[in-house]
């Protein structure tokens, strides 16, 4: 036609209104008719300037029909998609013969890759199957559902099937004849709607929690790092990937990598400051200090983790390697007493000329290994092993040891107390982490803990930083956040 754009879209409102015929069937038909064969081409070209398209190839548009016909092809002819399926309601008919002869009978299309179903505008669990079973179980990033033709509810359903398969979705945004209150031709623009569950990632956020509440936090933190890159706001992503990463090299003991842990939390608290509460900063920041007095090699900060990890993994039913954590805190607290009451004194290479009178020492340790059935003993070993190192202070009447229970306050020793100590180590050497192939039970651990705490507090008292015990390692302990 030689006619202008604006001529012909004056035409076309005459169609509708019924004061000039085009062809056969309903005013509202023979309107969309004329659209088709002489406006789509400027309007197609029209919106394609004012929208933002895909970068993606679109393999499979899903576009909903409910009365009119325009939608659909608007969003073909935007996308271009390799295959289209019109979900129709019941009394779409005409509009879906009129798709079909517009992009079948012109070529755009073949027969096989035009497809239309029925659908339950009403029903969203009848859409989710439809879309579902033409996705056939195949990953849905180069699919798209248009929800622009359906009817409101029609399209809410659409839009909940879309959410949930993770597809994504289109809108043909029109400005409308405020007279008619019909859309105006070339004033389209194609809107991507982003999923709210890749916008603000809620269930993907509620998913990593979950990894990062059961104590996986390598896992944890890879399924933070994919949410970081998807999500609108991901200051709240990037601090639990960054507290994930940090409790990954804790639970490793991997001191090389918890300065770089301890900086990308620090890093990563600024930007959502406002989102969480002072007590959860507060315990991070508390929680950042200890872990460089860690990384700094700081004897009792070593002391403190082991039980701390010990805790964390009875807690996640993980009791071979909770019983490991409690015997390796008892060792601490045994051999970090002995270097600190004789300096330069190693437990690995003894060296007893560093102990006063250590003829006396030899005979204390002898006698009481006579006493609790040890056989006869050439005195304290050269390489101490826990329960010798806890024989010799009890020998020497440590006050760390009268602390603990295991001498009176006159220095004598309680054998039923070294006795208890010896047979619960013994379970836990029987363990798989150890020298057997036993598996450490509930009870087991929980033994070896209370042997651990009794030990850790006297050890504290002496050697800690003069603060409560109880509260550092409730501070201390990895956090169970909410959301």
């Amino acid at each position: 036609m030689g006619t202008s754009f604006v001529d012909r879209v004056a035409r076309m409102s005459r169609i509708q209104r019924g004061d000039e015929r085009y062809g056969e069937g309903s005013a509202a038909l023979q309107a969309t008719r004329f659209y088709l064969d002489h406006l789509l081409d400027d309007a197609v070209q029209r919106a394609r300037a004012a929208s933002v398209l895909p970068t993606r190839r679109v393999d499979l548009l899903i576009s909903l029909c409910g009365f009119a016909a325009t939608p659909t092809v608007l969003a073909f002819e935007l996308l271009q998609p390799r295959r289209l399926l019109v979900l129709r309601s019941k009394d779409a008919a005409e509009s879906v013969n009129l798709i079909g002869r517009h992009l079948v009978m012109s070529g755009r299309l073949d027969f096989e890759t035009f497809q239309h179903e029925t659908v339950d505008p009403s029903d969203p669990l009848d859409m989710y199957a439809k879309i579902s079973k033409w996705l056939g179980g195949r990953d849905g990033r180069d699919a798209v559902i248009d929800i622009t033709g359906g009817r409101k509810v029609m399209s809410a359903a659409a839009a909940l099937a879309a959410w949930q398969l993770s597809l994504r979705l289109t809108y043909v945004e029109n400005r409308y004849d405020p007279v008619t209150r019909k859309p105006l031709p070339g004033e389209d623009r194609l809107i991507t709607l982003d999923n709210p569950t890749t916008l603000f990632g809620d269930q993907e956020m509620q998913r990593a929690l979950e990894t990062f509440r059961s104590g996986a936090y390598e896992a944890a933190r890879q399924r933070y790092a994919e949410i970081c890159e998807r999500v609108a706001v991901p200051g709240r992503a990037r601090l639990m990937r960054s507290v994930a990463e940090l409790y990954r090299t804790w639970c490793d003991l991997d001191l090389p990598s918890l300065p770089a842990a301890v900086a990308g939390v620090r890093d990563s608290l600024p930007a959502v400051q406002r989102e969480v509460s002072p007590q959860l900063t507060a315990t991070l920041h508390a929680q950042l200090a200890f872990a460089e007095r860690l990384a700094a090699g700081e004897p009792t900060a070593f002391v403190v983790c082991f039980y701390l990890l010990g805790r964390h993994y009875q807690q996640v039913s993980r009791h071979d390697f909770a019983a490991l954590l409690f015997y390796r805190t008892i060792e601490a607290c045994l051999t970090s007493r002995l270097r600190a009451r004789y300096p330069g004194f190693d437990p690995d290479g003894c060296d007893y000329a560093l102990i006063d009178a250590p003829d006396r020492l030899r005979r204390r340790y002898q006698d009481l290994g006579r006493a609790l059935g040890s056989g006869p003993t050439q005195g304290p070993p050269a390489k101490l092993t826990l329960f010798a190192a806890a024989q010799l202070l009890v020998a020497e009447a440590d006050d760390m040891m009268t602390a603990a229970g295991f001498t009176d306050s006159s220095g004598a020793p309680d054998l039923v107390r070294l006795r208890r100590l010896q047979d619960r180590t013994r379970a836990r050497n029987k363990s798989v982490l150890a020298h057997g192939t036993t598996a450490i039970s509930a009870s087991d651990t929980d033994e070896l803990r209370k042997e651990a705490a009794e030990l850790l507090t006297a050890y504290w008292a002496r050697h800690g930083d003069g603060g409560d015990l109880s509260g550092l390692l409730a501070e201390l302990r990895f956090l169970r956040v909410d959301r």
